[in-house]
């Protein structure tokens, strides 16, 4: 089983650290990175994971970042009519890093909880964010979807629950490195929504924060023209700020 002790590099192997220099093809390196990042997490003890967990969310609470997004409080509007920033979230699945914990917490410091949600848009899978009405259960609005992913339920006009483009939002991925490429399950859908987002609005782009264990940032990973890389890493190390060349 995975320990701390344990490289990341050490625990993929040979084969993940040459997979993005012997591959022809992209997305054959991207599932070959894929399969082995997908075993490795499985190994992960869940009192590991729950540990992790809880220094990420730490992590991202003590953050510059997170303080620099809060609304201020000094501004002339009216609370009730002040738009306060919303972080966009993700329910963990498959051992995924869990921010149920700092859920709270982020109210309190003036956030609102946004989640993900499928629809479907241009022909095709897409996501859309919805923002949970503040001081209200999140578990409470949540559906199992035909993905088997635990997501809001549709907006009605009895819920409650409001379309969000969220200020900040904290990506799921199966590996990062360190000039922000993600590689996630290979869907795109995060790009897909990041891309459609900006062509509606090009002002309109969230900081994208990353969020990894220790064993899933790596030297190198694969990435296409179309693949939008993230702005920072979130892992129990702390927040990095990526800065490409």
């Amino acid at each position: 089983m995975y320990t701390r002790s344990e490289s990341a590099q050490d625990l993929a192997g040979p084969e993940t650290k040459i997979a993005s220099g012997t591959a022809t093809d992209l997305q054959a390196e991207k599932q070959v990175l894929r399969r082995q990042l997908v075993l490795l997490r499985a190994q992960i003890e869940p009192e590991q994971a729950s540990t992790w967990s809880e220094a990420i969310g730490r992590q991202l609470l003590g953050s510059d970042l997170l303080a620099a997004s809060r609304p201020d409080p000094l501004t002339n509007v009216a609370p009730k009519q002040r738009a306060a920033p919303g972080v966009g979230l993700f329910i963990a699945m498959r051992q995924e890093v869990d921010f149920q914990s700092i859920w709270h917490s982020l109210r309190t410091l003036g956030f609102r909880l946004c989640f993900p949600r499928m629809i479907r848009s241009q022909g095709r899978t897409d996501l859309e964010f919805l923002a949970i009405p503040d001081q209200d259960d999140p578990q409470k609005y949540l559906v199992q979807s035909r993905f088997g992913v635990r997501e809001p339920a549709a907006v009605t006009p009895q819920n409650g629950l409001m379309p969000c483009d969220p200020t900040l939002i904290l990506l799921p991925g199966l590996g990062f490195d360190h000039i922000g490429n993600r590689l996630g399950w290979g869907q795109g859908y995060y790009d897909h929504y990041l891309s459609r987002r900006l062509a509606e609005n090009p002002t309109n782009r969230p900081i994208l924060i990353g969020v990894a264990y220790p064993f899933q940032i790596l030297d190198q990973i694969p990435a296409g023209d179309q693949d939008i890389p993230v702005d920072y890493l979130l892992s129990p190390d702390g927040l990095e700020k990526i800065h490409r060349h």
